[in-house]
């Protein structure tokens, strides 16, 4: 029976604890990492303290390796040695899941959409192979980096993948601390790395939202009448000349949709949207020619001049703040308290339209479309 110091949860209730989707939670669940037990309509049920644990222990690896904190991989590997490479992902502070079939292996990262794919490929593993291919090859999947540990020679690999521009590459046979090395230098980060000073807000969690950035696969794609209808109607609602639907890239302010601007992109630096991302409400900056953080902004100072910004941050399924959708004019002004709501359903409208899009690109993949 439930009690109030230790009440029984739902996997939902346990992924809003831990931070992550529930398709995520689900895994973790199923592969131990949380104990539980099934309802009589097999529904998995937990306890709270259960669920905490498993934060306490994330937490605690996410202080000894804070850059790779939540990164997502998948790890592919046959049954015998699927085991290690789950202990490496753990070791180089990754989330992650195994899987020793191909097929659900491909499955897997059309919907999770993970920043590395670590992948036994030995000789003769042609299964293994075609996968690593089509997962190299796939658009959606150009964020990803792949880590093949093999006992082919890098010519091998070359003729069979293609350039190898994305793959680190470990002969076999590799144990656990030379595969979690291998894994962090596959993504760029090192134990030791320090955090560089930014011109501009930096969100607490900005390797993971990068990651969710690139996972949505919008970034550079044609226009889509769903989104500029929404950045039309934020003109309108808050009466100004310009409204945009950005994302913000390691580099680039993104527009995925634009109203009242030519322009497709600002250098980040430049963008009113950083300081959006970091916010739980709208961002409004009433005259941005007085405000020390924007009055030398090169969009201030040149075209389009901009004076009166106001923003709400766009997120993902999993809470990252993917950029901002904001309204702009040429004159300093304020907003009040019915334009600021109605901008904040706007965003949650634009998030939700992106979400459902992830979706699809799953479902997609999950027919081998």
């Amino acid at each position: 029976m439930a009690t109030e110091d230790d009440p029984i949860l739902t996997t939902r209730d346990a992924a809003a604890i831990l931070g992550v989707s529930v398709k995520t939670a689900q895994t973790w669940i199923e592969q131990g990492l949380i104990e539980s037990w099934k309802t009589p309509g097999g529904h998995r049920r937990m306890r709270e303290t259960a669920v905490t644990e498993l934060r306490e222990r994330l937490g605690n690896r996410r202080q000894a390796s804070s850059q790779s904190e939540s990164a997502f991989a998948l790890a592919v590997a046959s049954d015998a040695a699927l085991p290690a490479y789950l202990d490496a992902l753990a070791a180089a502070g990754l989330r992650g899941i195994g899987q020793s079939d191909p097929f659900n292996a491909m499955l897997d990262a059309g919907i999770a959409m993970p920043a590395v794919v670590a992948v036994e490929l030995m000789r003769g593993d042609w299964e293994r192979l075609s996968m690593s291919r089509r997962l190299l090859q796939s658009r959606d999947l150009a964020h990803m980096r792949m880590l093949v540990v093999t006992d082919l020679s890098s010519a091998q690999l070359e003729a069979d993948l293609g350039a190898l521009s994305r793959v680190t590459v470990v002969r076999a046979p590799a144990e656990t601390p030379a595969l979690a090395a291998a894994l962090r230098e596959c993504l760029a980060i090192t134990a030791s790395e320090e955090t560089v000073a930014s011109p501009y807000p930096v969100a607490a969690n900005e390797a993971a939202r990068l990651q969710a950035v690139a996972r949505t696969g919008l970034v550079d794609t044609v226009s889509e009448p769903e989104f500029d209808e929404i950045v039309q109607l934020t003109a309108e609602i808050l009466r100004v000349p310009i409204s945009l639907m950005t994302l913000l890239t390691p580099d680039r302010q993104w527009f995925k949709a634009r109203w009242g601007l030519n322009a497709h992109e600002t250098p980040r630096p430049w963008a009113f949207c950083n300081y959006t991302i970091t916010q739980t409400d709208v961002f409004v900056v009433e005259d941005a020619a007085s405000d020390a953080r924007f009055s030398a902004n090169p969009l201030v100072v040149d075209e389009p001049r901009i004076r009166f910004y106001a923003g709400a941050p766009l997120r993902d399924a999993d809470g990252n703040a993917l950029g901002a959708l904001c309204g702009i004019d040429r004159q300093p002004r304020t907003i009040d308290a019915t334009q600021k709501r109605r901008l904040a359903n706007l965003a949650a409208l634009a998030s939700d339209r992106i979400v459902v899009g992830a979706r699809r690109r799953g479902e997609r993949w999950g027919r081998g479309g």
